[in-house]
């Protein structure tokens, strides 16, 4: 007897997650606190003081395509990994397959794994001060420890355990998680606007030369300042500045289509998703221009961008022991405010939990989504009666984690700089020509398509439009990105990962395919069907 096309007549997962969670899901992938660890000096620094404001709206237009095309897709096929889902069905299971493993890994590193050291270095960052505050050796030596590797190493392993035991426990677990963070997200958010409201270079000045007085006179403001600046090439300007920022403004907004990868769980999908995809773009927008507005205005424009990318060019030898970071600023402005300190970053991190965990909770699903489809063993499509989640796919997540974490310490920040800013853009040329190509490839199910999404303009597919600017206007970005030097020269490893995921994908897929076909199951014929929910 022949294999069946899907490991089972359903998936077994529940629709569990309305649009509001789904909003703080998105929201939470697009911006968060952990995300201005070093997000401003390493910006600024590497764009020379570009505006960032105009960067982020010049950066949207793809963005909001690319939203609408996710949105699309979607709505015509809300499952598991859907991406993963429409890509393969347009093209090839071995495309399909290949794109979406180099992309959830990208995602993964950059996002995920990068999130967490993020995290570590604010946690270094906040008992580093607390130890300069409050003259404890003790807390010094251990915020020193969690900001290099080793620490941060252990840090995400850690997370990721418990990120795992929240994914396996379902949705009561994971929406008590979401609105948990979130409650302290609003307040950290709330607390770093107005901490950076109340200063001004004059005064952060002053007060950073007061509390790091124990590192020397070289990190002092001005000393700072000055030791960078003879290295410092000039200020960017005009709409060449703008255009060269535009794959480092990208990585500001990617991440919320990556929701997607749950619309299997998501109920009213139609109304749901749109709603979740623009709001969360809208919100990181306005988000990333406040927050830089005031960041630049409490320490000052050309401080950040001199010593940012002073920064940038020798993490080592810039001229403190710890990176320009958010964190550090922070603390910098609310001293000698003990409390407002400990508020400061206690929400700082703890806001920053939901983030974390929404990229290690979303990377799940394409693991099942694989495993459903006969790409992987069929027990990674495993899920829990009684929780309706994907224990195994989960756990394969978590050894994933704990290896990819390692690797992250071994590599470094430059292997997810460049896979944020180049592949990660350029991955979405693929789903891109999926959507242009979808409605004659096909037919079947976009001419049941509800509303807008089988409208036509002059004959043609309105996603077909879609589509192709979205694979325009990526591969553009992708390609701006690969020929600046700041981006692609530092680059460790990254171009060479990710040959090495599409040759992995490939024997990957071809040794499951023949696999099958001495079982029966022809795994092309089998990727003519949708999924079932």
């Amino acid at each position: 007897m022949g294999t069946k096309a899907f490991v089972r007549e359903s998936t077994g997962l529940v629709r569990e997650y309305g649009a509001k969670e789904f909003l703080l899901f998105a929201s939470a992938a697009v911006f968060a606190l952990v995300f201005t660890t070093t997000q401003f000096a390493w910006f600024y620094g590497n764009t020379l003081g570009a505006n960032l404001p105009i960067s982020l709206l010049a950066a949207s237009i793809p963005f909001i395509i690319l939203m609408v095309a996710y949105t699309a897709m979607g709505i015509m096929m809300p499952r598991s990994a859907s991406d993963y889902v429409w890509v393969s069905r347009v093209f090839h299971p071995a495309v399909g397959f290949t794109w979406s493993l180099v992309y959830m890994f990208s995602v993964f590193y950059v996002a995920y794994v990068g999130g967490v050291f993020a995290f570590s270095y604010a946690f270094s960052t906040a008992l580093t001060v607390l130890g300069l505050v409050t003259n404890s050796t003790y807390l010094t030596n251990l915020g020193n420890f969690l900001g290099g590797s080793l620490g941060s190493f252990y840090l995400a392993i850690l997370f990721t355990v418990i990120f795992g035991v929240f994914a396996v426990f379902g949705s009561r677990l994971i929406k008590a998680l979401l609105f948990v963070s979130w409650g302290f997200a609003i307040a950290g958010i709330a607390l770093m606007w107005y901490v950076l409201a109340t200063s001004n270079p004059a005064l952060f000045a002053s007060k950073w030369n007061t509390l790091l007085a124990s590192l020397g006179n070289g990190a002092s403001y001005q000393a700072l300042y000055n030791s960078n600046l003879s290295s410092f090439p000039g200020v960017a300007s005009g709409a060449s500045a703008i255009i060269g920022a535009l794959p480092l403004a990208s990585l500001f907004l990617l991440g919320g289509n990556y929701v997607n990868a749950a619309a299997g769980e998501l109920k009213n999908v139609k109304r749901s998703l749109p709603f979740a995809l623009l709001l969360s773009l809208f919100f990181g927008i306005l988000y990333w221009s406040v927050t830089a507005a005031l960041t630049l205005r409490a320490v000052g424009a050309s401080w950040i961008t001199v010593v940012g990318h002073g920064w940038d060019s020798n993490p080592n030898g810039y001229g403190l022991p710890i990176p320009p970071s958010q964190p550090l600023m922070l603390a910098v402005i609310s001293y000698p405010n003990t409390a407002l300190t400990d508020a400061v970053l206690f929400t700082y991190l703890a806001g920053s939990v939901a983030t974390m965990f929404t990229y290690f909770w979303l990377s799940t699903k394409y693991f099942f989504a694989w495993s459903f489809d006969h790409l992987i063993p069929e027990k990674f499509a495993d899920v829990s009666q009684r929780f309706h989640t994907p224990y195994m796919a989960t756990i394969a997540v978590v050894v994933i984690g704990v290896l990819v974490s390692a690797l992250y310490a071994l590599l470094g920040w430059s292997t997810a700089f460049t896979l944020g800013t180049v592949i990660w853009d350029i991955a979405f040329v693929v789903p891109g020509l999926a959507v242009m190509l979808f409605p004659w490839i096909r037919k079947d199910i976009y001419e049941n398509a509800p509303g807008w999404v089988a409208k036509k303009m002059a004959g043609i597919p309105v996603i077909s439009l879609i589509g192709v600017l979205t694979a325009l206007l990526f591969a553009w970005l992708g390609y701006i990105a690969y020929t600046d030097p700041t981006i692609t020269t530092p680059t460790t490893m990254s171009f060479e990962v990710a040959a090495a995921l599409v040759v992995f994908g490939l024997v990957v897929y071809f040794a499951s395919s023949s696999y099958h076909r001495r079982r029966g199951l022809d795994l092309q014929l089998a990727f003519k069907q949708i999924p079932p929910e």
